[in-house]
């Protein structure tokens, strides 16, 4: 079938301008041709995404987007904060759980308002597992990557109920690799409990996603790319492509009903060092 190829990038940071990490995705779309509609609808199939194959794509686009949200809203002055109970404190249930992960952030934002410091950030995800086949007995705990003017010492004082401590709290700084969070990240994600996967406060800002760029590469061309790996890895070819980027990362992946797709990571190049004249 016709397809045409759309570049879609992901600028992750609070500003275009600012932005120090970006990921591009180079994907074939179905023909938008009139007169070629109705003969790709007959010969269309669905994507086999049926049950558990449909749960995993779901995990990988949610493990891809909060990825983005991690590098578009924290740096290297934030904190993960892990969120742990004694064992004579652990929550009967996911609700209880959750209501002590709320109280914990209005104790933050109550400590911040009196410091006269802006509302916390944050982005958070539970884990909880019982045992069964295969399975291995996660005891309930919260990961949060924390954005707070707070110490780490006043962050991990706020964990508590009614006064109590809950259990053990630890915040550290965020350790960034190549303008990435993405290992943290993923790590978080690997087993979230909560029906939408992760807890998101208001003032999170989505990725700057400028207008989707179509045919600025063909179908061969993405193709050459894709099963070419020296092509494919070259730093030097995505710096042209990408003026003031440097590639972390490419992958390639193909699709029988529409062909081949490309995934970039990149992260912006450093200024180059003035000379200092003696």
């Amino acid at each position: 079938m016709k397809t045409y190829q759309r570049e879609r990038r992901y600028l992750c940071g609070r500003s275009a301008r600012t932005a120090e990490y970006q990921e591009i995705e180079i994907y074939p779309l179905p023909t938008r041709d009139p007169a070629s509609r109705d003969l790709d609808r007959q010969h269309a199939k669905a994507p086999p995404f049926r049950g558990k194959d449909q749960a995993n794509h779901n995990a990988k686009v949610a493990r891809k987007w909060f990825h983005r949200l991690a590098v578009s809203n924290f740096s290297s002055k934030d904190t993960h904060t892990t969120l742990t109970y004694a064992a004579e404190q652990r929550p009967e249930d996911a609700d209880q759980a959750w209501k002590d992960f709320r109280n914990w952030v209005r104790h933050l934002r109550e400590k911040c308002r009196a410091a006269g410091q802006e509302k916390p950030e944050l982005l958070a995800v539970m884990e909880w597992q019982a045992a069964g086949p295969g399975k291995k007995a996660v005891a309930p705990h919260f990961h949060v990557l924390l954005h707070c003017g707070l110490s780490r010492d006043e962050i991990e004082a706020c964990w508590h109920r009614k006064g109590e401590l809950l259990g053990r709290a630890n915040a550290d700084r965020l350790q960034l690799d190549k303008g990435s969070l993405e290992a943290l990240a993923n790590y978080m994600m690997k087993n979230p409990q909560r029906k939408h996967r992760y807890y998101r406060s208001r003032g999170i800002k989505d990725p700057v996603m400028p207008p989707p760029r179509d045919g600025r590469y063909t179908r061969s061309q993405v193709a050459r790319i894709a099963t070419d790996s020296a092509m494919l890895h070259s730093s030097e070819y995505w710096a042209r492509k990408y003026p003031g980027w440097e590639l972390n990362e490419a992958s390639a992946e193909y699709n029988e009903y529409l062909g081949w797709s490309i995934s970039l990571k990149m992260r912006r190049r450093p200024p180059p060092k003035k000379k200092v004249r003696r």
